[in-house]
């Protein structure tokens, strides 16, 4: 500050110190590196060959303490708080226990509460304010939301293993759904259109519903691969051709700051998601 200024005086009044204590600071300065960096006379003051050299190097001292300030005092706002989100629900159930798991071991004070919902339905929560984040498809462009790619999801035929098309060992087309009794559920009305796969006089919005309907051989449907538990032994997935995906987001409101506690809860979905994504068969974005 005494180099910015050229003096000992306008460097204490921005510093609101005493001259003398600053006078003493750049003193004991001197004395600890052994250099002298600031020439002294009674008209005016200025920066020594060292003192100009020194410079550039003291400025970043002060820019790296003033960071890990910045950072010691985060970590410790990150220490308590609490977290709200929505996510649909076969990131929920499948993708989110692990990664919550580990958020909870390393931030044991911060509180988390967590919805499933429909995309739309996290898509609202988020416009609304009504959590801190969410996570789904994007049911469709919002300009009010930030819509951060994570990974990408397969589209598969879904299935009971005593289904005709569960003998199939090749991809299966479109048009072949055609002829078949076909089990709704949200997205798949936008699907059928597309690829002109007839009506379905079957529709059931909750994915345990229709998972129930698959495995009572009911009929078949198109599910992303993460929404179908592994753990169900009864229903089979085949390829489609052509194939699909559905892109999923961290949905979060432009220009809106988020609290330590959820910027922690986003960190750890960041770091965790590839790791999670390789081990159910996702494509990250």
């Amino acid at each position: 500050m005494v180099a910015k200024e050229g003096s000992f005086n306008r460097a204490a009044e921005k510093l609101s110190r005493t001259q003398p204590a600053i006078t003493l600071a750049v003193k004991q300065l001197e004395e600890f590196i052994g250099l002298k960096l600031i020439e002294r006379t009674t008209r005016s003051v200025s920066t020594t060959t060292e003192g100009e050299n020194f410079l550039p190097i003291a400025e970043r001292l002060v820019r790296d303490f003033d960071a890990a300030i910045h950072d010691l005092r985060a970590t410790s706002e990150r220490r308590s708080g609490h977290v709200s989100m929505a996510a649909i629900p076969s990131v929920a159930t499948n993708l989110l226990p692990e990664i919550i798991k580990i958020f909870a071991a390393e931030f044991p004070g911060i509180n988390l509460h967590l919805d499933d919902d429909s995309s739309r339905g996290v898509q609202h929560r988020v416009e609304r304010n009504e959590v801190d984040f969410g996570i789904g498809s994007m049911w469709k462009p919002n300009k009010i939301l930030e819509f951060t790619p994570l990974f990408a999801d397969k589209l598969e035929l879904i299935c009971h293993r005593d289904h005709e098309l569960a003998q199939n060992t090749t991809a299966i087309a479109w048009a072949q759904l055609d002829n078949v009794t076909f089990l709704d559920t949200g997205f798949t009305k936008t699907l059928r259109a597309r690829h002109a796969v007839g009506e379905s006089k079957f529709n059931f919005p909750n994915i345990t519903t229709l998972i129930a309907m698959l495995r009572s051989n009911l009929g078949v449907s198109v599910l992303p691969s993460l929404a179908v538990p592994k753990s169900i032994n009864d229903l089979v997935s085949r390829s489609l051709v052509p194939s699909e995906s559905r892109n999923i987001f961290l949905i979060t409101r432009k220009g809106w700051t988020l609290s330590p506690a959820a910027e922690a809860m986003i960190d750890t979905i960041t770091r965790e998601t590839p790791q999670q994504a390789q081990r159910y068969g996702l494509t990250m974005l």
